[in-house]
């Protein structure tokens, strides 16, 4: 046992929490920048440190207790520098920026308005603002973990239908060989060797079936991977939703009805739009649902994916 500990999260963070998470490609990232839009919401888009914490303390690369203080001693860091927007998101362009969150008049006061720790004390006491974290795949993997992380907060669990997120997963080339040989992204891998070589497989992918993995296509091995998050995410979607700690929102059903799901979500995280809400839904008829047919795809594959979307509610054309 060591004295040494990270003491600041639990004297000094009080703050309302949710996460929206599912698997890469899912639309978590869309779904968060819409909500970061309603009033006194505080969005970080995959930030490193808490999409990696509670994974580490699963595989036990770090210890539970040390972990947790982790996470909350940095979100309370997190927060103070989110308020003071010392690490939004500036660029225009971007999706995420700041200048599609946030109206005018709010960026420029905080920018000149707050200045200081004590600021942000005030400014969270008095406006009680959402701290929302979009978070990759990797947490949602099991879910009780993080609420493990976050007891008290919520949980927004995207999903989407597997054949178009293997799809998309293929054409970013997430799992060539190439990128698998040299991880470009500072995500979690287990190495395993195949015909000599060593490649670094997604440390949720269990080692019995890293051989099984690598001898996939890319589009195989995107579903693939779809297929281990979300069968052990659905393990735990009843239990959190008959307590009313998670929400279900189905990609397709976002694109179809943005406000039917917006006000659902908002309802579910207790938050009001702002001026700039209606703006960013408007901006959904800009996304497309994929279609197409899937490739040939081995009877173990089809049988998992098949079992999955009828849990979800998908058709099988």
């Amino acid at each position: 046992m060591t004295k040494y500990s990270f003491p600041s999260g639990k004297f000094n963070l009080k703050l309302r929490t949710a996460v929206v998470t599912g698997v890469t490609r899912s639309g978590k990232t869309t779904l968060g920048n819409l909500l970061a839009t309603h009033r006194n919401v505080e969005h970080a888009d995959e930030p490193w440190l808490p999409n990696t914490l509670p994974v580490m303390v699963q595989l036990k690369m770090v210890d539970k207790k040390t972990g947790k203080e982790m996470f909350a001693a940095h979100l309370n860091e997190l927060a103070n520098d989110m308020i003071l927007l010392r690490q939004a998101n500036f660029r225009p362009n971007d999706l995420s920026s700041i200048w599609a969150q946030k109206t005018q008049k709010e960026i420029f006061f905080r920018l000149t308005k707050l200045q200081s720790r004590s600021d942000v004390r005030d400014f969270i006491k008095k406006n009680k603002p959402l701290f929302l974290l979009t978070l990759n795949g990797e947490p949602a993997f099991n879910l009780p973990a993080l609420f493990d992380f976050l007891p008290e907060g919520k949980i927004v669990y995207v999903v989407r239908r597997g054949l178009d997120v293997a799809r998309q997963i293929k054409e970013k080339r997430w799992f060539s060989d190439e990128q698998l040989a040299r991880p470009p992204h500072a995500q979690i891998f287990r190495s395993a060797t195949r015909r000599g070589k060593v490649f670094y497989v997604p440390c949720r992918i269990a080692p019995a079936d890293a051989k099984k993995f690598l001898g996939y296509s890319e589009y195989e091995r995107g579903l693939f991977y779809w297929c281990v998050l979300v069968e052990n995410a659905a393990k735990s979607l009843e239990n959190l939703r008959k307590k009313k700690q998670c929400l279900l929102v189905k990609f397709e059903e976002l694109l179809e009805n943005p406000r039917k799901i917006m006000k659902q979500a908002s309802s579910f995280l207790d938050l009001k739009p702002s001026a700039i809400t209606e703006t960013a839904l408007r901006k959904i008829k800009n996304y497309r649902a994929l279609s197409g047919q899937a490739p040939k795809l081995s009877g173990e594959l089809l049988a998992r994916t098949k079992a999955l979307y009828k849990y979800l509610g998908y058709g099988w054309d």
